[in-house]
């Protein structure tokens, strides 16, 4: 099964694996913990100083990403979202209040899989992420890792791991894709053990920077794990003022409740979209980040509307209507939530991956399926900015342990009743999607 490209051998031994690697510019090799040993870390580009504007314009010039892409991955993220969310036999818990995804995360995770892949299941992920071709995506991919992580004043983290099992075989050309295109570091594990759930864990709570953490598992008969984790923290460009946060009430779904309410007035003029279904408005953060708030209107239920991928695009995207001096009402919250995947992305059209019919002969000679999808998620926002991280954990296991405008007014935007927000970095990826239902269940 498969083609004949040049195949490694994962030995545990990090300096022979990182010389058979052949990987360029890899560094900090051999660290060893009980279950696992990193092989490469890759780096990323130096963050230029904000009033480096030449070396801002020679990091752009150095990571092109085309407006394709991006068109490609906002309609990933809303048709991703409404599957992920929808709450009626997606991944959501049916009457879950809250919700927080993110789908750069995912779409990253998936692209590294894509790369593995081949025949019907590498068509399938590929449309369920777009389209574009598989090594113009990765591509693009690296280009907007470099952009997010050193393009930006705010504190954005996309970090990608590969973790080999101990003694298996890969493709040399999947690992050069995956290290070169989405920088992702490669460590060897034995699978099953304490010490490689610990490692693995370990990880994601660093690149989350302590935000999540996860309780992983493995499995013996898992060949590889990939892990694509986002980490996002910014400052508001107008802080609310922490003594004019009050209680008030919010209208939850289940009933009334208390919730800390930040409140303040811009004093410009902002656009914002009000239509019968809903009202929208943006809050900027300091690094030219955007947070969007869409509030629905009384009657209009809003897991509906995060269910209907079309209505979600639009509710976000569609151009503003009208502009005024705004004043926000925004409660505080902060939660955490988790989603299985698998059911999302088979609503989407992926299915060959999960099961017998799975091919991966890009990634090795062994018959292999994806067993699981998981992604896990935070996000916290105050008076001060949002603070959010979410990874996403892709395990492929070896087949043989399948399972059976107008003129300038006032408006009062109070968020006082269940919303949904967005975040997006300055390039315009989607790194967030959730809904609030109920900001005390902190």
């Amino acid at each position: 099964m498969g083609h004949p490209l040049r195949k490694i051998i994962v030995f545990f031994a990090a300096g022979a694996l990182a010389c058979g690697l052949g990987l360029a510019g890899c560094s900090a090799s051999g660290d060893e913990f009980d279950g696992a040993t990193r092989v490469t870390q890759t780096g990323y580009p130096a963050k230029p100083d904000p009033d480096d504007f030449e070396a801002q314009e020679k990091l752009r010039e150095d990571n092109p990403v085309d407006a394709a892409f991006l068109d490609e991955l906002s309609r990933f993220s809303y048709r991703s979202a409404a599957a992920v969310l929808a709450g009626d036999g997606g991944s959501a818990t049916p009457g879950e209040a809250n919700e927080n995804y993110s789908p750069i995360s995912l779409y990253y995770a998936l692209a590294m899989t894509r790369l593995g892949a081949a025949g019907d299941t590498a068509d399938e992920i590929g449309a369920v992420l777009g389209g574009g071709d598989a090594t113009a995506a990765a591509e693009q991919c690296g280009h907007l890792q470099n952009l997010l992580m050193a393009g930006s004043s705010a504190d954005i983290k996309l970090a990608n791991s590969v973790w080999l099992r101990e003694g298996a075989e890969y493709r040399q050309g999947f690992i050069d894709a995956v290290a070169g295109n989405f920088s992702a570091s490669l460590y060897t594990a034995r699978f099953g053990t304490a010490g490689a759930n610990e490692a693995m864990g370990n990880w994601i709570a660093e690149a989350a920077e302590g935000t999540i953490a996860p309780q992983v598992e493995t499995q013996e008969g898992m060949l590889l794990s990939l892990m694509s984790a986002l980490y996002f923290k910014s400052e508001w460009a107008s802080p609310f003022e922490t003594g004019a946060t009050e209680t008030g009430t919010f209208h939850a779904a289940d009933g009334d409740a208390d919730a800390s309410f930040m409140e303040q007035r811009l004093d410009k003029p902002r656009e914002y979209r009000a239509t019968d279904a809903y009202t929208r408005a943006s809050l900027g953060f300091a690094d030219g980040s955007e947070m969007t708030f869409v509030l629905p209107a009384e009657g209009v239920d809003a897991r509906a509307l995060l269910a209907d991928a079309a209505a979600l695009e639009e509710a976000f995207t569609a151009e503003d209507t009208d502009e005024a001096y705004i004043t926000y009402r925004v409660p505080k919250f902060s939660f955490d939530r988790s989603y299985g995947l698998i059911a999302a992305l088979q609503r989407m059209g992926m299915s060959a991956a999960f099961d017998d019919r799975a091919d991966f002969s890009n990634l090795s000679d062994v018959d292999a399926y994806v067993s699981s999808v998981l992604q896990e998620s935070h996000i916290g926002l105050d008076e001060n900015g949002v603070e959010a991280a979410a990874y996403t954990k892709v395990d492929i296991m070896e087949m043989s342990a399948l399972p059976d405008p107008t003129l300038v007014g006032e408006l009062e935007f109070n968020l006082d009743r269940p919303f949904l927000y967005e975040v997006r970095s300055p390039q315009g990826a989607v790194l967030f999607v959730g809904m609030c239902g109920s900001p005390v269940a902190a």
